[in-house]
């Protein structure tokens, strides 16, 4: 079963070395937490494009990479997350239990 969250990730940890949107987070802190990625299990990419509002209106959507990680927060207990990254802003998508 997942949750769905979409909120605002308050900081990401790469790699020192790379940069790029196809390099896996080590780590993340989310609601004041620091979380260690154990595991990348998935990671695909959606490339960019544009729609059109309801009233007509283009709206362009920039690339976007998601990566599901198993991770730990200290404590036992390891949980899956959906981490997304489009731009250079980063959210929590979903978690599972």
């Amino acid at each position: 079963m997942t949750k769905r969250y979409r909120e605002t990730l308050e900081e990401v940890e790469l790699p020192s070395t790379q940069t790029t949107g196809d390099t896996a987070p080590t780590g993340f802190t989310w609601r004041g937490h620091r979380y260690q990625v154990l595991q990348v299990l998935g990671h695909w990419r959606e490339d960019p494009g544009w729609w059109r509002r309801p009233d007509g209106e283009p709206v362009q959507i920039e690339q976007t990479d998601l990566w599901r990680v198993e991770a730990r927060n200290g404590k036992p207990t390891r949980g899956v997350y959906e981490l997304v990254r489009r731009g250079e802003s980063w959210r929590l998508d979903r978690v599972w239990d």
